[in-house]
């Protein structure tokens, strides 16, 4: 199989728009349950720091989504229980416990910069003791190359009843869209509903949300199992996959966008500034025509996408540079609506909106 090359950090954009640097991504497939890897996949290569900018909280889409997933929380646990969650980033997901009170909480990760001292710049260590009634593990297990091994550190820092909640993107949704701009170096892991249960001997909820995009499982962190896990670091039984189908779709999609004279990418997260790097790389043509990608994250605004180096611009800009039939491709369906509406209630011209 021959590898592709992806910016190693998506959601770092740049403040000139000069070259990011990139990884090797070839994806294999590990056990009889689905869990795939980027096998090249190199840890160092990662940094997480304050330019990296992966809040989708503005969105009111999203936002409900987070209300769903501390709802799912709620229920299972009784008012005055210890959260912790573990790669809160910056925190936004905290600010819901915080506001509603029913959590006391704590949080954990190296890109947090807002003042709560409840939330600590660091990440926790093997020799750390620390109580918590549930973990919560946001969009943080995929981008751990060895996730048995992390749960397993896990399991030493808190205490035996502690349990977890584990949201991570959903494999399935991935695979059948056939999206190759939803494969991004970070991610390391795509787990499938199977692979991601296979971690615990017995679940106590699991399921998908945010329209199958997502999934979920909540156990007992002591009921984590290594049954499908003993021979994860042998890799000469793991199994290749091909990209090809995914870069035919990919191929196929473009053929079919409108016919515009310029285009516009709504959204300047993951999925975005793949999409231009494939688009850069097969249909140069194509990608000259992008004049922009608009962006509801203001630490975005201003600044360029990676490798690709295009401006990420406020959709109020976006309003004022729009020409009459531009086309606006919007890169996650579950944000069309959304779109939609604010482009029909601040458009000055029409505009044209697909979804990729």
């Amino acid at each position: 199989m021959v590898p592709i090359t992806l910016p190693i950090l998506p959601n770092r954009p740049s403040s000139r728009g000069e070259d990011a640097k990139q990884g090797s991504f070839q994806l294999k497939k590990f056990g009889s349950f689905e869990f795939v890897q980027n096998v090249l996949f190199e840890e160092s290569f990662v940094e997480y720091d304050k330019n990296y900018q992966n809040d989708q909280s503005s969105s009111s889409v999203f936002y409900e989504h987070m209300l769903e997933v501390y709802s799912i929380l709620k229920s299972h646990f009784k008012s005055g229980s210890k959260l912790v969650e573990i790669g809160c980033g910056k925190g936004t997901f905290l600010n819901i416990i915080c506001d509603d009170a029913h959590f006391n909480y704590e949080g954990y990760d190296t890109v947090y910069d807002g003042n709560d001292p409840n939330i600590h710049r660091r990440y926790l260590n093997k020799h750390e003791r620390v109580f918590a009634d549930v973990v919560v593990l946001r969009h943080t297990l995929e981008h751990i190359q060895s996730p048995h091994k992390f749960l397993s550190l896990l399991q030493s820092v808190f205490n035996e009843d502690a349990t977890i909640f584990i949201e991570v993107p959903r494999y399935e949704w991935t695979e059948q869209n056939k999206l190759i701009f939803d494969l991004t170096y970070e991610h390391v892991n795509y787990f499938s509903e199977k692979s991601l249960s296979s971690l615990f001997i017995t679940t106590i909820d699991q399921n998908n949300f945010f329209d199958g995009q997502y999934q979920y499982c909540l156990a007992k962190l002591n009921s984590l199992s290594d049954k499908e896990w003993r021979h994860f670091d042998e890799k000469h039984k793991w199994e290749d996959l091909s990209l090809a189908p995914y870069l035919d779709e990919f191929k196929l999609k473009v053929q079919n966008l409108h016919d515009g004279s310029r285009y516009w990418v709504w959204g300047g997260a993951t999925k975005g500034v793949l999409f231009l790097k494939h688009l850069a790389d097969i249909y140069p043509d194509v990608f000259r025509k992008v004049v922009g990608v608009v962006d509801i994250n203001e630490k975005k605004q201003g600044l360029f996408t990676p490798n690709t180096g295009i401006m990420i611009v406020s959709p109020r800009d976006f309003f004022k540079s729009a020409t009459k039939n531009d086309t606006v491709i919007v890169m996650n369906p579950n944000y069309l609506n959304e779109i939609r509406k604010e482009i029909e209630n601040n458009a000055k011209h029409p505009i044209k909106v697909t979804q990729f």
